[in-house]
């Protein structure tokens, strides 16, 4: 089993981490493989673990599955979608869409309900809490191989289906404050490489999805939104866990 991962705050690491201990997997993350090569994947079963943005799974994630190879395409594949709601209106499809490129097969797709990267999370102990018992579903249906999902529509390949949409605008309108010393943390936990820094200070570029893994993980506190309600990050997760480490070569086997 290959478990791939994307995750802004640690929400989606944390579920990710949760299930592939119950299969000693170590999650992969998708923000290592920062080559354009194809991504040749071998193992029979594939787990698939990232957050909802604006009712989808984030625009580095269907690149990513966009850049699969199977040599067999009898895979069992999951998907499991961190979100402050606790649901998703197109994450699914689009996942399965993506897989579908590949003549590969969603077969079991999950929900899980987080605290929020923007909103108030008053509610986080509450909500945390409740996830134990949500992934031991999940890690039963796994083992049980459930398929709970099937796509109802084209599985064609829209032509705008990885660009961004308007929406994102307003949540990537983030400020850099003279709070910013120029550590680099922001420039390394960025999955577009959309942070630099020059002159002791972070310059942010045009390619930001909105993950707000700059703004939450800031050590002080210096990127500001309208949109964020202070910052959050998974309390079980550090930021050295979701840094851009990974294998970097043209093509890599599972």
């Amino acid at each position: 089993m290959k478990i791939f991962c994307f995750s802004g705050t640690g929400n989606s690491y944390s579920v990710a981490s949760e299930i592939g201990a119950h299969f000693s997997v170590k999650p992969e993350l998708i923000t290592g493989f920062v080559s354009k090569g194809t991504i040749e994947v071998l193992d029979s079963q594939i787990g698939i673990i990232a957050p909802v943005y604006l009712n989808d799974i984030p625009k580095v994630v269907k690149e990513f599955i966009l850049r699969f190879s199977f040599a067999d395409t009898n895979k069992f594949v999951f998907v499991v979608l961190t979100s402050g709601s606790g649901r998703n209106k197109n994450g699914f499809k689009n996942t399965c869409i993506a897989l579908a490129q590949h003549h590969v097969r969603l077969a079991l797709a999950y929900d899980i309900l987080m605290p929020s990267s923007f909103q108030d999370r008053a509610d986080m102990e509450s909500v945390l809490s409740a996830v134990p018992d949500k992934v031991a579903e999940i890690t039963k249906a796994i083992e049980d191989k459930r398929e709970n999902f099937t796509l109802h529509g084209s599985i064609e390949l829209p032509k705008n289906f990885t660009k961004l949409s308007v929406m994102y605008r307003p949540l990537s309108r983030m400020q850099i404050t003279e709070k910013c010393i120029g550590c680099g943390l922001c420039s390394s936990l960025c999955p577009t490489s959309n942070i630099e820094i020059g002159n002791e200070r972070a310059v942010r570029g045009k390619n930001c999805i909105a993950c707000t893994a700059c703004a939450n993980w800031c050590p002080h506190n210096a990127i500001k939104s309208r949109m964020l309600k202070g910052q959050y990050r998974h309390p079980e997760v550090n930021a050295t866990d979701l840094l851009k480490l990974g294998i970097k070569d043209g093509k890599n086997e599972y």
